[in-house]
């Protein structure tokens, strides 16, 4: 008999979904944990045999499950809630728009927000993100992510040297944003992975990525030098593309040619490509998109707000089915929880006739989101020699019962913010449904501090029909 090994935690008791490739479901599984790594997972009886654990946590029959991956959440919009209602492009009561909040915020509100995003992530099981090069204040977001415990990829803001596409959409580029983030060849050169930095830090939970606006506001020149950079580094390119369908039919008329034939020519598609969104994809741009092995991530909140389905019903289940990577992001969390994701596109693929199963969805989230966010070396899956970044869900709530189905009842009903316990990077961040890290109070309380000071700032005013009524 060999001795059993010494690690730091175990998880028992637990219903757990790996996501290996044998997608391998243990209903009395158990998963041991050793520093930052997954040690060991499997039956109960075979990981309490070979392992000893410092702290046991006993999952009480609840499903456990890899740390979903929100690969598109732009964290610094957590706070301007209530102050914008539908489309992203127009502003509160014919006030300031979305870009002018954006432009007007602090470090120190981008660190608000972002604690805001982390703490409600960790909620609904959401144990990582993809910050797409949007926050202004790099630093700030990172003090943030690592004071609750998210784990995050961050890149360099608002890289754009020509903005004309964005008259498509005048509000999501006001004149303010332009003078914060000014669309200037030179600077996007200089600042082109300011944050790869991040990933000298090999056991950290913070790194970074390439990432262009997008939505055809960079040149060739510059579209060329950000793949060429993530293919040396290592690193996922990332951008915009297909938020709106004016918005991609005026990349088309500029480019006169469909958006990801133009993409292929320029040599920046491949495996190590993510571009966000895609609410239209031609015929012509199928092939060139699952020939390159590009990830796509579906934003189904946008998507729905849009009412883009009426022009445009989303290929991105269709796309799924045929072997492209597609993943899942919140985008703005403005109008949504940020764990909504996977229940809209459960529910939004059967409106364009490819209804995912929860499978699929938990599919996006998990593996696809990993890989989008080029973390899926590390993270996506409960297997030894992984990060453990790992959800206990709750036990004790309805939504989570009878847990006949585990994977439908997570996906369908229990997907808002039931988590119970979550690990990152093999820490206890939550227990219980509380962050273990910092005071949800404080962070609460310094949101809404922040959230007031933009909105006097601005002379901005909620737009609700009832707000200010006695």
């Amino acid at each position: 008999m060999t001795a059993p090994q010494t690690c730091d935690l175990i998880v028992r008791n637990a219903c757990v979904l790996a996501m290996d490739a044998a997608r391998s479901v243990h209903p009395s599984g158990a998963v041991a944990v050793r520093g930052h790594t997954i040690a060991a997972v499997g039956p109960e009886a075979d990981v309490l045999a070979a392992w000893r654990a410092v702290r046991v946590i006993d999952a009480a029959g609840a499903v456990v499950h890899p740390g979903f991956v929100d690969a598109h959440l732009h964290v610094n919009a957590q706070t301007c809630r209530g102050y914008f209602r539908g489309d992203a492009s127009k502003g509160g009561g014919g006030g300031p728009s979305y870009a002018d909040w954006k432009a007007a915020l602090t470090p120190e509100d981008e660190q608000a927000a972002a604690a805001l995003a982390s703490v409600e992530m960790l909620r609904h099981g959401i144990t990582a993100f993809v910050e797409p090069g949007s926050a202004f204040d790099p630093d700030a977001v990172a003090a943030a992510t690592q004071a609750v415990g998210v784990r995050c990829t961050l890149a360099d803001p608002y890289l754009w040297d020509d903005t004309e596409t964005m008259k498509t959409i005048p509000g999501l580029l006001s004149p303010s944003l332009a003078r914060r983030v000014p669309p200037e060849r030179d600077r996007c050169f200089k600042l082109l992975g300011g944050q790869l930095h991040r990933n000298r830090d090999k056991d950290g939970i913070t790194h970074g990525h390439v990432a262009l606006y997008g939505e055809g506001t960079a040149s060739d020149e510059l579209l060329r030098a950000a793949k060429a950079l993530a293919d040396r580094e290592g690193v996922v390119f990332n951008s915009h593309i297909g938020f709106d369908i004016d918005l991609a039919e005026a990349m088309e008329k500029r480019w006169r040619k469909p958006r990801f034939v133009h993409l292929a020519e320029l040599g920046v598609l491949g495996r190590n490509a993510t571009f966000v969104h895609m609410n239209l994809i031609r015929d012509e741009e199928v092939e060139p998109i699952l020939a390159s092995g590009a990830s796509s991530v579906w934003c189904p909140f946008a998507y729905a707000s849009r009412a883009t389905v009426l022009r445009r019903p989303t290929r991105l289940p269709e796309m799924k089915r045929k072997g492209a990577t597609v993943a899942l992001g919140t985008d703005s969390a403005r109008q949504s929880s940020a764990g909504d994701a996977g229940f809209l596109a459960f529910v939004m693929s059967a409106e364009v006739g490819q209804t995912l199963a929860a499978e699929e969805v938990l599919e996006m989230q998990t593996l696809g989101s990993a890989r989008a966010a080029g973390l899926d070396g590390l993270v996506g899956s409960i297997e030894p020699g992984k990060r453990a970044d790992i959800v206990v869900r709750s036990s004790r709530l309805a939504e989570l019962g009878p847990c006949i189905d585990p994977v439908h009842q997570l996906i369908a009903v229990g997907h808002g913010a039931t988590a119970d316990t979550v690990l990152v990077n093999g820490r206890i961040v939550m227990r219980g449904g509380r962050p273990t890290l910092v005071d949800e109070g404080a962070v609460m309380a310094a949101a809404r501090a922040s959230a007031r000071g933009v909105a006097e700032r601005l002379d901005i005013k909620p737009p609700g029909m009832w707000v200010g009524r006695a």
